[in-house]
């Protein structure tokens, strides 16, 4: 595992060559992909599942080249890479439904009310931009990056969030009717009163998120994630839930007196 492990960093970091600090950043990072790794494995994941929430935790490339000193890039790669970016856009209350972005960057942009109904977005990026309001209703954000991100009252009513990133992003208000929840990350996103009631949420990680009054009634939990979270105020009347789940809700002091262990 630790050779797969190292083969996902070093694609991960192809596309800014050999930078003097490299090899120490690779290294760092390895090891605390493998501790997260053998963790996941303590808790019952098998090796696909524990490999694909550990890379998923990897977070964002660029940020992280972004805090370490990596000298020149090659200039072809990163004229690629300024040539897919439309950030920092202002296209606030703009009608962008049923289109084809794949892949697009839009991250710090200004996009409060902007409708992507039905829009193909699998890999994009909208890190640290303004989605109030927005409507995101049948689209498609498969492994799409919303961190950091104003995504309060937001509908992703029937949305597929397959693999998305939603970490330390204000959620309140947003809708999840119908969603597709597998291995999408909360990870320190507040999610006050956000409902997923009915819904099935397979892999979900919600660590270190705020759950105050989040709603969880009658939904299906398998195999999602609460570490490091106060869930002591979460409702889960009527939920089904692993055994797993049930006894880190358990040892963190939630209400789980009315749930159903499957």
């Amino acid at each position: 595992m630790e050779q797969k492990l190292q083969d996902f960093l070093d694609i991960a970091f192809e596309p800014y060559g050999d930078f003097p600090a490299r090899k120490d950043v690779e290294q760092e990072l390895l090891a605390n992909m493998l501790e997260k790794y053998n963790d996941l494995k303590k808790d019952g994941k098998s090796d696909d599942d524990a490999y694909e929430q550990t890379v998923k935790s990897f977070g964002d490339i660029e940020e992280i080249m972004e805090s370490i000193p990596h000298g020149d890039i090659d200039e072809d790669s990163a004229a690629k890479r300024r040539n897919q970016k439309l950030r920092g856009s202002a296209m606030k209350e703009s009608d962008l439904s049923d289109q084809n972005l794949t892949g697009a960057n839009l991250g710090g942009s200004d996009l409060a009310r902007t409708v992507f109904d039905g829009s193909n977005l699998r890999d994009a990026v909208l890190k640290g931009s303004n989605l109030k309001a927005a409507s995101f209703t049948g689209a498609d954000l498969s492994n799409a990056v919303l961190s950091g991100s104003d995504i309060s009252n937001v509908s992703f009513d029937g949305a597929n969030l397959t693999g998305a990133v939603i970490k330390g992003s204000n959620l309140e208000g947003a809708t999840f009717v119908d969603a597709k929840l597998i291995n999408t990350e909360f990870n320190r996103s507040s999610l006050k009163e956000v409902k997923f009631d009915d819904q099935t949420l397979d892999g979900v990680i919600f660590d270190s998120a705020s759950l105050k009054k989040t709603s969880f009634k009658g939904a299906v939990l398998k195999n999602v994630s609460f570490h490091h979270t106060a869930t002591k105020h979460a409702i889960f009347d009527g939920a089904t839930m692993d055994k797993v789940t049930y006894a880190v809700l358990k040892g963190a002091k939630a209400n789980v007196e009315n749930v159903v262990l499957k």
